[in-house]
Formats: structure tokens, C-alpha cells, sequence
């Protein structure tokens, strides 16, 4: 499932390797990273009973894209960000135990004043890392120049309905973007908001194609008059 705003039907993406981002500094927005593992893989404990199923999915994807050649900096939502984004919990404790993972194995821990994707697409933007890492398209709403999504260890998800689909790495530019529907920044931060994010619903009766329609060649004020 894609959280945040959905801007799938839209988005200009390209297929991508591992090996294309070897060498490559990346800001991965770590709450989604973890609650992917929660949600998806079994329940692990040590002989405590106490959990590591982040630490051990966080272990293994860590070393993995090391290992590939990359830069990962991982980044922290501010507190009580994450709360809107997903239904599980991440609770205070499994943040800390994965920061000092983290850092254990070498990696930038970055603490984001409040949206962690937002601080993501802001050290994109602002060229401190190639490109931001994450599900959620949100990225390009903050203004990530570049977007890496299924930057993932396994080939394959499940799906809903049953059977496998085959995962592969997609890059994803924001100047793409803008270009193919002839419309600014501001204009896309407006088109997320008629289509919902995170922190709105969308206005009914209104998709992705008709949002763009709706905010090409519009100001901000003229796009929202009617609504």
C-alpha cells in the first residue's frame, strides 16, 4: 500500500539497478523503512522476549546497501510526525534502538524537526545527498529533485490478492514531473492537496488527472476559490 499522497497514476519513473547508485549519498526516511519491517516480517525476540525485528530488518538492509557501494543517511521523523502515517506504532524505544544501530554501523542519523520526508526532499534539494529514498511520493511534494522508491533487498512482494510481483528500483525526477504536465511547484503542492495527503482529505470527485487540470496555469488562490 502507498501512504501519503498518491500520485502513482502520474508520476514519470525509470527502472534503475543497485549498481546505478553505487558511490551515491541518499536520504532514506527511516520511519517508513521501519514500519515495513513491523508490518511485514515475523515477529523476532531475543531470549528475553524482547523485540528485534527492526533491528534485525534494519541489520540486514543496512549491510546490504553498503555492501551495493552506497551513502545511506538515514532520517528520523520530529516527534509524533510518524503518527499520521501509518497505524502502527513506533514507539520511542525502537527509535533509539535503531539510531544506535545506526550508528554502530557507520550510517548518518539524522533527527528532522518535524516531517521526516520533508527533511529528506530538503537535503535533496539542497544537494547534501543525490536523492531522497522512500515509498511515499511525498518526496516530490517537498521538492526532492530526485526520488529513489523500492530501494529494497527482495526481488519480490506479495500481493494483496495473492501471488508475487517482481520489485525493482525507481528513480524518479521531480523536473520530469513538472515538465510532462506543464505546471511549477506550487502548483503540484496545490494538485496534492485536492488529491489528499497525510494531513487532508481530498475534495470528492476529484482524481489525479482532473487535479492537474485544475491547477495548470492557475494561482494558488485562483485554484482553491471554489472549493
Amino acid at each position: 500500500k502507498v501512504m501519503g499522497v498518491d500520485l502513482a497514476p502520474l508520476v514519470v519513473k525509470q527502472e534503475i539497478s543497485l549498481s546505478d547508485l553505487k558511490g551515491k549519498k541518499l536520504a532514506i526516511d527511516t520511519h517508513l523503512v521501519l514500519h515495513q519491517f513491523l508490518t511485514t516480517m515475523p515477529f523476532l525476540s531475543d531470549s528475553r522476549g524482547r523485540l528485534t525485528t527492526h533491528l534485525q530488518g534494519l541489520f540486514y538492509r543496512v549491510t546490504h546497501l553498503l555492501a551495493e557501494g552506497m551513502k545511506p543517511a538515514f532520517v528520523f521523523d520530529g516527534l509524533g510526525e510518524g503518527v499520521p502515517r501509518t497505524s502502527m506504532t513506533i514507539t520511542p524505544q525502537i527509535i533509539e534502538e535503531s539510531k544506535l544501530l545506526l550508528e554502530y554501523l557507520g550510517c548518518p542519523v539524522v533527527q528532522a524537526p518535524s516531517e521526516g520526508e520533508a527533511q529528506c526532499a530538503f537535503m535533496a534539494k539542497q544537494g547534501k545527498v543525490w536523492a531522497a529514498a522512500s515509498q511515499d511520493y511525498d518526496s516530490l511534494m517537498f521538492g526532492a529533485s530526485k526520488l529513489v522508491r523500492n530501494l529494497t533487498i527482495s526481488k519480490y512482494r506479495k500481493l494483496p490478492k495473492g501471488g508475487k510481483a517482481r520489485v525493482k528500483p525507481e528513480l524518479l525526477l521531480l523536473k520530469d514531473f513538472l515538465r510532462k504536465y506543464k505546471i511549477n511547484q506550487k502548483q503540484l503542492i496545490a494538485l496534492c492537496m485536492l488529491i489528499g495527503t497525510d494531513f487532508n482529505p481530498k475534495v470528492p470527485n476529484i482524481g489525479p488527472m482532473s487535479a492537474v487540470k485544475l491547477v495548470k496555469g492557475k494561482s494558488l488562490e485562483n485554484i482553491f476559490k471554489n472549493f
